[in-house]
């Protein structure tokens, strides 16, 4: 319908009440554009203004107390167009006169209130209007005293009335929010938005029963739009009020860790207690009929999951197991009812550490020694997860914890029940497509048979073809999983792992896939320059290198095995990597550099180009036109050098050759392994092989000599020269113009598959020298011999560029002892795999890659020796370490003690 403005006869002969009801009376009829609507607001404004009204403030506010109480009665009568509120309130706010003396008058407000308003949440928008366009100028004064009056007499009053109105809930939230970032904007002194505790907390568990208990309209995508834009506007609120910590009568010494309040705590005291004490509505969720209820809780609550700090709720467990209000059977059903929902909406699950939550849930009930309980949530969810592995939004969640019930599970009933599945599960995953499932079910199926050595394989026919058609799996990974396994069931966990503390090294927890930022961190720490470089300054406004040296502060002091880096990976991890997912090392190692580069730069006290000398290598490439015999040049820089592997003729084994149907099997350290075949069996098999391995052995010093080799340009591949403006035969080929005091080099281990859309995995076997031969062109024409002694490997073991896992293999080099032209030593090296630490050897890193050959180093690190460098390597060792952080970790450490006496 179209729209329609007032005439100048109709404005000059009604009053204005009368003016706002034809309004309100034809605002339903008319299609009022935005800009027919501006029209209308300067129309109705230059009434509001008449010098009628403004000789007489009386009649002006006269006929505004007419026109609030005609919007009240409308209110009343279950009318509200919010159009139309938002067009007369924001009218009447222009009087600041006439506003100020309305929301000073409690009384009437209070009156409305008190009467039976069969829409509440009217009302409730009716109020966060009147605040929202309450005057700047006038927020300090009666906006806050409005806001207080508000939430101290209607709010209290409405919780206690009513529960679940998340509509009510939504407007209430965002008049909180507004409060918010009021007083962050026009406040000088701090105002919480609640004056005390007790009103934070009844607010959080009024948002925590709505959220709980809201029936989500999933399949209206409509009005699934509309939940998901109200359940945002309730957690953008309560995040605020978890923030601030308002007083309280009931003071406590208690230590709270950082950014963690009372009033979060006793929110979430209220979230595990309400959980843990509701029988999931699946009763049975081993039924194959997954959607055949709706889960006990709704699926919006896992909205709450990301403002929750997970050193908050370890420390709440605890306290609630302590005091008795927590028990393992309480807990085990909380666990159950968070696996129900594992079917929930993207829109909530995406930015939650799911798989973290019910295994750290389910790590609880392992430290309380509650195993009874953690084998019948097995036993009762095993099948129904395994039904989740077919979904493409939920197969990774599912297979994460599956992956650690297997793991954990002394019996063979966990691992039987997936091998059960595994033909029916390959069918499906040809029909779709999902080659990163598949290769994950792989390694977990070498997990269960090492953690297995008993089990009798003999019948399973898709074990013996993974077994055949597979790179054999890591023996360090396979080691993992059993001292894993083992610490699961060790009464212990923390003074078992401390008596196997290396000395001077500290391990790095797995938040969920981070083993790529703790290979990364471990490889920095080790480069001993760096480290110094790290630790001898004072970063202020750099947040990443301020956190990346606590990190090595924590590495190089704490008394801990190992140290979480939470904090690290929030701040340091691209935009683009999705959380909780592997991702590329090599690629995760540049951005970090980078940022670092870009840190500091910003601050003129911190040496900007220190990154720089240490990591970055600068090449040029040649181009030379055979014809004109003239060269371009392009120069380029990297952090590290992308070496691609060279292949040979020979380079794939034939993938028809036969082999025997039974692997022979071989014991060591207490696993069964089989020979490692990159063959492919002539039985019909449904496992499809991955990238196959070179017979050709390489070396890494040829690999990189190759990439500096001249390239002819010729045929289809011709050089535009831009001196003959033509295609020409040339010559190209690549120098290093710098010699950083660490090269870095990243093998070129993943090649692009068209038919699967995925990176396949590239296993040539290579030899890794100790010493690197380098030549350096300072000049174009001129080069200088540079050597370079291996420190660092990172390890690659898995079949796919985003599945796997990386570990760290690090040289701890005697400066008195370093021989710049042989290949031996005696230096210490240790493997690092995540939490692990454990005393190693270069003969172990080559044997254990050369035997598995899923393992393959991936990123090297060699450092610049010479005759100076080896004079210096002894004064690098006197590091200073600012007091600060000194003061820091030692609090931690003296925290761990206590932890460990209890």
């Amino acid at each position: 319908m179209s729209s329609r403005l007032l005439t100048s006869v109709e404005i000059e002969s009604s009053s204005f009440l009368n003016t706002i009801k034809r309004i309100h009376t034809e605002y339903d009829k008319y299609d009022y554009s935005t800009e027919k609507l501006q029209i209308l607001s300067d129309q109705l404004y230059q009434i509001w203004m008449k010098p009628k009204f403004g000789s007489n403030l009386t009649t002006r506010n006269k006929e505004g107390y007419q026109i609030i109480e005609y919007l009240e009665q409308l209110i009343l009568d279950n009318t509200m167009n919010d159009n139309f509120f938002i067009l007369i309130i924001n009218l009447l706010s222009k009087n600041e006169n006439f506003y100020h003396l309305l929301l000073i008058d409690h009384k009437r407000f209070k009156q409305l209130f008190n009467l039976s308003i069969r829409k509440p949440i009217y009302l409730m928008r009716y109020i966060e209007l009147l605040y929202y366009y309450c005057p700047s100028n006038l927020i300090s004064t009666i906006g806050l005293d409005f806001y207080r009056f508000v939430v101290d007499t209607h709010f209290l009053k409405y919780l206690c009335q009513t529960t679940r109105d998340i509509d009510w809930l939504a407007v209430f939230s965002t008049l909180i929010y507004q409060f918010y970032e009021n007083t962050t904007k026009y406040l000088l002194s701090t105002e919480y938005i609640f004056q005390n505790q007790k009103d934070s907390i009844d607010y959080s568990i009024y948002v925590i029963d709505t959220l709980l208990h809201h029936h989500l309209k999933i399949k209206i995508l409509k009005d699934f739009i509309y939940d998901v834009k109200l359940i945002n506007t309730i957690i953008k609120a309560i995040t605020a009020v978890w923030e601030q910590n308002p007083s309280s009568e009931n003071s406590t010494t208690k230590e709270i860790p950082n950014g963690i309040t009372p009033v979060q705590i006793q929110s979430l005291e209220y979230l595990f207690n309400v959980m843990s004490n509701t029988k999931p509505s699946r009763t049975h969720l081993t039924t194959h009929v997954i959607n055949s209820k709706t889960p006990t809780f709704s699926f919006a609550i896992f909205s709450l999951f990301p403002r929750i700090q997970l050193d908050a709720v370890d420390m709440i467990l605890k306290d609630m197991f302590s005091d008795g209000r927590l028990n393992g059977e309480r807990l085990s059903i909380m666990i159950k009812c968070l696996i129900e929902l594992i079917d929930a909406p993207i829109q909530f699950i995406q930015y939650i550490s799911y798989e973290t939550w019910i295994i750290g849930l389910c790590m609880t009930l392992v430290s309380f020694n509650h195993h009874e309980y953690l084998i019948k949530i097995l036993d009762e969810t095993t099948l129904f997860l395994i039904d989740h592995l077919f979904n493409i939004q939920t197969f990774d969640n599912a297979f994460q914890i599956l992956f650690w019930f297997i793991q954990y599970d002394k019996r063979i009933q966990t691992f039987r029940l997936l091998l059960d599945r595994l033909p029916n599960l390959f069918e499906q995953l040809k029909i779709l497509n999902n080659e990163d499932l598949k290769t994950k079910i792989i390694e977990l199926c070498h997990m269960g048979i090492a953690i297995h050595p008993e089990y009798n394989l003999s019948n399973e026919i898709i074990l013996k073809q993974i077994i055949h058609n597979f790179p054999q799996p890591d023996l360090n990974i396979l080691l993992n999983h059993k001292n894993i396994h083992a610490k699961l069931h060790s009464i212990n966990l923390e003074n078992n792992t401390n008596n196997n503390k290396i000395k001077n090294r500290v391990g790095i927890i797995n938040l969920g896939n981070t083993c790529y930022v703790n290979s990364i961190l471990q490889a920095l720490y080790q480069c001993d320059l760096f480290r110094k470089y790290i630790f001898e300054q004072y970063f202020n406004e750099q947040i990443l290198l301020r956190e990346l040296q606590i990190i090595f502060a924590q590495l190089n002091l704490s008394r801990r095995p190992y140290i979480n880096a939470i904090n690290f990976v929030k701040i340091a991890r691209p935009a683009w990597f999705t959380m909780n997912e592997q991702q590329d090392c090599a690629e995760f190692l540049g951005y970090l550099l980078d940022t670092i580069k870009d840190e500091e730069k910003k601050d003129k006290n911190v040496s900007s180009n220190e990154i720089q000398r240490l990591f970055t290598i600068r090449t040029c490439q040649i181009n030379r036109c055979q014809r004109c015999s003239i060269d371009s040049y392009q120069e380029e820089s990297s952090n590290y050098l992308f070496l691609p592997i060279p292949t040979t003729d020979n380079q794939h084994d034939n993938l028809n050759s036969n082999q025997s149907a039974i692997p022979i099997s071989v014991m060591k350290n207490g696993l069964k392994f089989y020979p490692a075949s990159n063959r492919n069996s002539i039985s019909n098999t449904s496992i499809q092989l991955p990238s196959s391995s070179s017979n050709t052995t390489l070396n890494l010093q040829f690999v990189f000599d190759c990439y500096f080799q001249k390239e002819e340009l010729k045929d289809d591949n011709q050089y535009r020269c831009e001196h003959c403006q033509s295609l020409q035969n040339a010559e190209r080929y690549t120098i290093l113009q710098t010699a950083p005091e660490y090269l870095i080099l990243s093998l070129n281990r993943f090649e692009y598959d068209k038919q699967t859309n995925i990176f396949r995995k590239v296993f040539t076997k290579i030899t890794y020298p100790k010493i690197l031969n380098v030549h350096v062109y300072p000049s174009r024409n001129n080069s200088i011999l540079t050597k370079y002694c291996l420190v660092l490997i990172i390890v690659h073991t898995g079949y796919t560029l985003h599945g796997g896992h990386y570990y760290v293999y690090a040289r701890e080099m005697k400066a008195s002892k370093i021989n710049m032209n042989k290949q031996e030593d005696n230096d210490e090296w240790f493997l690092l795999n995540d939490d692990l630490v454990t005393l190693s050897s270069y003969e172990a890193m080559i044997e254990n890659c050369a035997q598995y050959t899923s393992a393959t180093p991936y990123v090297l690190f060699y450092k610049r020796i010479d005759e100076q460098q080896i004079e210096e390597t002894e004064k690098i060792k006197q590091i200073s370490i600012h007091e600060s952080l000194i003061k820091q970790i030692h609090e931690d450490n003296m925290m761990y003690e206590r932890e460990s006496e209890k």
